[in-house]
């Protein structure tokens, strides 16, 4: 609360000065908060930005590091085992685990999340941070926009369009253990036919050190993107984008029996086809198509006690998930505009170590939704949305928001908002039956749905505040929030005969049978801040503060209690702080600071300790003004290893030279 205080304090005093034209001045819009074009002073829900310029400063080549930026949020590598393989963790203010699926993740409004396990699988998304145009993060529930999905948060990844890239574009990155990134784009606009298409295959090591110094991490992956807008006329246009990654992984560990050395191969598409159309009267039309798919091909034999010895293992998997969906813009009147909108999706996986015997799993929801702006007065803004849906694992569930803007003054605004959502059970957690096998024959189970679950609800409260004071060239996001969470789901340690009451194929260890429990409540305070002086350069600053309280959780399989596993999830205080500066010579200079408290992962995870990480890059641009060509050295890590997710998991530091070429 004290943060937030002192800029309603300070906000309207040094905006008093604002001259019309400010006002009226370009402004960033964003879309992923209620689907209607806003700016961010308008928006019933907190949005972070990390635009191009944040990206390329930041060094990272890695989506998921982008978070890192972002307030509130928790990255983590960590090298894993069966059957995680070195996940990639993102979380918001807490609760995170390596099975992390309280985010909706999303490349231009399609969501990328794995229907099985409710999570992404980062490395394999077919786009690369150079395809990205901006990326918008909504740091809180927003399914009263975009459902079940939404519980803690949206990450929308969009890229840029074709028109924005004509020409081509090559880059070649090279550094330590075996780094290499190599990309390639070509872009061409038209008449009335726009096109771009990218490529890129990459190669690295994942970890320094482990618990085991045996353990072997590594991966190579290829990427292409391609992406079409046609105009079919003045008012109406036509697109389509596919987005193909393959690659493999080598992993395992020579004295972990239960994770020997092994490859994993794994396949992914996107596809969208898309209709736009505009009418005089400002609606906007719009009907997508879209196919999300992942496979992956895995096999290998576990060592386990006599007198069986080995149990073979197939992980393999294939997913696939079809969408339609309708929505319509309209701006009804001077003060009021909305968005209205339905979709279908139809889920289907072909996975039968995690459904024995089960054949094809299929999941089909619905949803319908609607948001609506009302500025009632001219200081005054009032957002009304909802989201009605229906799953096959679910009931009817309802998710409404109502949030208030008031302007302060003209680039001063406050938002009050409240709300309700759900997070609707995975697959894994609704229907699953994992089974290891000994000679084809189940000899051991892992995850059993055996018990009816329900999804998960949140009640959410925020006060926020964004302020641009544009005579200095900062801007100001931040917020205080409250959010109750109810009926968590998770997975329980139930004996031969399991706790359901019946039997399970379990010689060796207890089955996770999934079932709902718990209360947590979280308590935050965030601050943005993006200030660019003529001298020194930008800086963008993210500050949170985050507690969590837990109430009567039952008992995890491993006896402790969760409920103290949750207080410690999310560290008490995060931050990071990027700087930019263009030098003489055609030379850009940035540096990147990261500190993230002590904490304790969920699940799998482990206490990781507080850490600071700092990382550079320098750039020289070798040609005159606006030109493409570009060598640069970027450090990852500079201050030190630090852990994540365990005590032991150190992912790499890394150094590594880029040149890049490029051609209009």
């Amino acid at each position: 609360m004290p943060l937030l205080a002192g800029f309603l304090v300070c906000g309207p005093v040094w905006a008093e000065d604002l001259s019309e034209s400010m006002f009226l001045s370009d402004q960033p819009m964003v879309l992923t908060a209620s689907r209607i074009q806003q700016s961010p002073l308008d928006t019933p829900a907190p949005v972070t930005v990390i635009d191009r310029e944040m990206i390329r400063d930041s060094g990272f080549t890695e989506i998921q590091d982008l978070m890192r930026l972002v307030p509130g949020f928790q990255v983590a590598e960590w090298y894993g085992g069966a059957p995680y393989h070195g996940s990639t963790i993102v979380a918001n203010h807490g609760m995170g685990s390596a099975f992390s699926r309280t985010l909706l993740v999303m490349v231009d409004g399609q969501s990328v999340v794995d229907p099985i396990k409710g999570v992404v699988d980062w490395e394999d998304l077919p786009v690369r941070v150079q395809d990205i145009e901006r990326i918008e993060v909504v740091r809180g529930p927003n399914q009263a926009s975009y459902g079940a999905g939404a519980y803690n948060g949206v990450i929308n990844i969009i890229t840029r369009q074709p028109g924005e890239d004509s020409g081509g574009l090559v880059s070649v990155s090279a550094g330590k253990h075996g780094f290499k990134d190599d990309y390639a784009r070509i872009g061409h606009s038209g008449e009335s036919t726009d096109w771009r298409i990218s490529a890129s295959d990459r190669y690295l090591d994942s970890f320094e050190q482990t618990t085991d110094s045996s353990y072997l991490k590594n991966g190579s992956r290829q990427t292409f993107n391609a992406n079409v807008v046609h105009r079919l006329s003045s008012d109406q246009e036509v697109d389509a984008n596919l987005g193909l990654s393959w690659g493999n992984n080598d992993l395992g560990s020579s004295s972990d029996p239960t994770d020997p050395y092994h490859n994993f191969n794994m396949q992914t598409q996107l596809f969208q086809l898309a209709w736009h159309a505009n009418d005089v009267a400002g609606t906007e039309t719009f009907l997508r198509y879209t196919h999300y798919g992942h496979q992956q091909q895995e096999a290998y034999g576990i060592t386990v006690p006599a007198p069986l010895n080995t149990v073979f293992s197939v992980f393999d998997a294939d997913t696939s998930q079809d969408g339609l969906e309708f929505q319509q813009t309209g701006t009804y009147s001077s003060v009021l505009k909305g968005v209205w909108g339905a979709s279908v999706l139809y889920d289907q996986v072909d996975a039968s170590h995690y459904f024995y015997n089960m054949g094809v799993v299929t999941d089909t929801s619905w949803q319908t939704f609607g948001n609506l702006d009302w500025r009632f007065a001219p200081d005054w803004l009032l957002h009304v949305g909802g989201m009605l849906e229906k799953r096959d694992a679910t009931d009817v569930l309802f998710s409404p928001r109502l949030a208030l803007n008031y302007s302060i003054s003209p680039r001063h605004s406050v938002r009050i908002s409240i709300g309700q959502g759900y997070r609707a059970p995975t697959l894994l957690e609704s229907s699953s039956n994992e089974e290891f096998l000994y000679n084809g024959t189940p000899v051991q189970t892992g995850y059993l749905s055996a018990l009816p679950v329900q999804p998960e609800k949140v009640k959410f409260s925020e006060i926020g505040y964004v302020g641009h004071f544009d005579e200095i060239g900062l801007q100001l996001d931040g917020r205080v929030y409250a959010e109750h969470y109810s009926d968590y789901l998770n997975s329980y340690g139930c004996g031969t005969v399991s706790c359901t009451g019946i039997a399970v194929n379990n010689p060796f260890h207890i089955a996770q049978v999934f079932r709902n429990g718990g209360d947590t409540s979280v308590y935050g305070e965030e601050l943005s801040a993006d200030w660019r002086h003529p001298v020194l350069g930008r800086f963008v600053l993210s500050y949170a503060i985050t507690t969590i309280h837990a109430g009567v959780f039952p008992d995890a399989a491993d006896s402790r209690p969760l409920a103290n596993d949750m207080v410690l999830s999310a560290p008490l205080h995060s931050a990071s702080l990027l700087w930019s500066k263009s030098l003489p010579l055609g030379v850009t200079a940035s540096a990147g600071y990261y500190h993230v408290g002590s904490m304790k992962w969920l699940g799998d995870g482990d206490v990781q300790d507080a850490y600071e990480r700092i990382d550079m890059r320098l750039a020289k641009r070798l040609g005159g003004q606006g030109s493409k060509n570009e060598i640069a050295v970027t450090l990852q890590g500079i201050n030190g290893g630090h852990s994540e997710f365990r005590p032991a998991s150190v992912p790499v530091r890394q150094a590594f030279v880029t040149l890049q070429l490029g051609w209009d």
